[in-house]
């Protein structure tokens, strides 16, 4: 019997379409609902991360960064290509059929909760000036400059800014880095700025210094070591200190520029990575990449242009008296224009040492393509090395070699570290380029104008992208009344298209398990962030609750979704909802958690 070629084309239909629902299917079975809704989020603000646990081994995987490059840049990648789970849901999220996995260590408020990964500072309570400028500092501070240094460890640098480490009159343990010889201040500043930023971000990193050295005042140690090119120890000699000494560069009266970084307080437990768990830590209940102050350290590492993100510039520090881990960031002279003893080329922060799109790309378009940032290199300031914002894309910006939490970055997790790169004022910024020292003033103020521009296309960005309303609060207006608060980031920190906006909200009930259902359609539109809970709303809001037909459902829970619009009406953003529960004793309605569309 012949088929037709009508009934060929016709099966063939039916086979794309049933391949299709299963592929539909497939996604809705893997994927699920990927983000628990806020009411089922706690309200947090320590995470319980802080239990005594056994001392554990001291990590070795991720201290090599070769290997490290090449497993994140090949294998890594391949491995998720057969990951089904990830496969499903990335094209589940492509097709519109299911959210993407959203971090998991958020609270009710979409917060991320003070850990052994992150302390919440600058956003939440803002630092002083002075408070910015200090960084992580403790009460052992800089290096003693009145007594002796004792040199007792340094290592062959093989492309890298020299160093070593001391001790000095204190007992205090420090590791100096120095500047490479052609650019003076190009290593140090980074170090001492980038680590500023960081800190006042909420990362744990360690104190840094910037010093003076007199060669003069530093002794070998009677039992430094010295590891050579092929990291074989062996007695560190005069020779050696001299050989990295006439390295570096010298001030016209001898002395040297360096950044004094004193090692940090516990046993040092070897890197964290960036995906994964550690085995032998029990307070380490979530994935890496999905830890949200992971994933939105890709904006503010954007930033700060801080391309060497890796698990060899992390640390886990185990504190015996506490009995357990702390996480720290580490080494931060690949940042602003620096790559450790040479300026970042243009290339930096736009593509990966080694981007398969981009090769795909050129190859396909036969040499014709382009790339924006393939411009002639223009350093303004030997000092800063390349560092610029004009082809700064926040989306497009890449470190040097995948980052597997970076990968997993969702527009939330982007918003979150949006928030805290643009709470940095200007006078913030400024302040904290100021610690870098440079001794050409116009560096200092380049260095500040690209930071200022680079924050301002974030905010710009992502502010576009998720509705930015933030620091929700029920107030009181009068006896038994109540108001819902609010403040628009976009209007108040200059990212918005105009200067005024409006607000829709609507009144919806809220289905544990299943979808938000309209039960009473009341939308209001406002010019100001502030919702008056009147007598005729708040019974609205009771009837909402009333009205809930399955006795199981939790009755006391009302949802206010809030949209903005920049136009007067005409179009309108994503909502924010926000989540109200009812105290009948108090008669009242209690703020408890926030979801964002997006």
């Amino acid at each position: 019997m012949t088929i037709s070629q009508t009934d060929s084309t016709q099966a063939s239909s039916c086979i794309r379409i049933l391949a299709w629902l299963g592929l539909a299917a497939g996604v809705l079975v893997l994927t699920g609902c990927s983000s628990t809704p806020a009411v089922d989020r706690p309200i947090l603000t320590q995470a319980d991360d802080r239990r005594p646990i056994p001392e554990p081994q001291e990590e070795t995987e991720g201290q090599w960064a070769l290997w490290d490059g090449t497993d994140k840049m090949i294998f890594y990648r391949i491995g998720q290509l057969f990951n089904l789970g990830r496969s499903f849901r990335t094209m589940g999220t492509w097709l519109g059929l299911a959210d993407p996995m959203e971090a998991q260590n958020i609270d009710a408020f979409d917060e991320v909760p003070d850990s052994t990964w992150f302390t919440n500072r600058h956003r939440r309570i803002r630092l002083s000036s002075d408070e910015l400028a200090g960084g992580p500092t403790t009460e052992h501070g800089a290096p003693d400059t009145t007594g002796v240094w004792t040199a007792i460890s340094a290592k062959e640098s093989l492309g890298s800014t020299p160093g070593f480490v001391i001790r000095d009159a204190k007992g205090d343990t420090y590791l100096l880095k120095f500047d490479p010889p052609l650019h003076p201040e190009m290593t140090t500043a980074p170090e001492i700025i980038s680590s500023r930023f960081l800190h006042a971000a909420g990362y744990h990193v360690p104190e840094h210094y910037l010093v003076d050295v007199d060669p003069k005042r530093i002794v070998v140690g009677a039992k430094a070591k010295f590891r050579g090119r092929y990291h074989v120890p062996r007695p560190m000699t005069d020779d050696d200190l001299n050989a990295i000494m006439e390295r570096v560069p010298h001030r016209p009266d001898g002395t040297i520029r360096a950044m004094a970084s004193r090692f940090l307080p516990g046993i040092p437990k070897g890197p964290f990575l960036y995906v994964g768990q550690r085995p032998d830590d029990p307070n380490d209940r979530i994935r890496h990449e999905n830890r949200r102050e992971l994933r939105g350290l890709r904006i503010i590492a954007a930033f700060l242009n801080h391309t060497d993100t890796k698990a060899a510039n992390a640390l886990d520090m185990y504190d015996p008296k506490e009995q357990y881990l702390k996480h720290y960031l580490i080494d931060f002279s690949s940042t602003l224009g620096a790559d450790n003893a040479d300026p970042q080329l243009p290339r930096f922060g736009n593509e990966y040492f080694l981007d398969f799109g981009t090769i795909g790309r050129s190859m396909v378009e036969a040499g014709f393509y382009v790339k924006p940032w393939e411009v002639p290199i223009r350093m303004e300031y030997p000092a800063v090395g390349y560092f610029e914002a004009d082809y700064f894309d926040p989306e497009r910006w890449r470190p040097t070699y995948p980052n597997p939490a970076f990968l997993r970055t969702t527009l939330r997790d982007a918003y979150w570290g949006a928030k805290i790169v643009t709470s940095f004022t200007d006078g913030d910024i400024d302040a904290m380029v100021h610690t870098g020292r440079f001794t050409d003033l116009r560096a200092e103020r380049y260095v500040a104008g690209v930071l200022k521009a680079r924050r301002d296309k974030i905010g710009r960005y992502y502010f576009n992208l998720v509705n930015p309303l933030e620091r929700f609060s029920l107030v009181d207006t009068a006896p038994s009344k109540q108001a819902l608060t609010f403040e628009n980031l976009a209007l108040s920190r200059g990212y918005a298209p105009t200067k005024t906006a409006v607000y829709r909200y609507t009144i919806r009930r809220y289905v544990r398990t299943g979808f938000d259902r309209e039960v009473v359609p009341v939308v209001h539109i406002i010019d100001a962030p502030r919702i008056l809970l009147s007598p005729s709303l708040v019974q609205t809001l009771r009837l909402q609750l009333d009205r809930a037909e399955d006795p199981t459902k939790d009755r006391s829970v009302a949802s206010i979704q809030i949209q903005t619009s920049y136009d007067g009406g005409g179009h309108w953003s994503k909502g924010v909802m926000a989540y109200l529960r009812f105290d009948p004793e108090a008669g009242r309605f209690h703020l408890i958690g926030l979801d964002r569309e997006t």
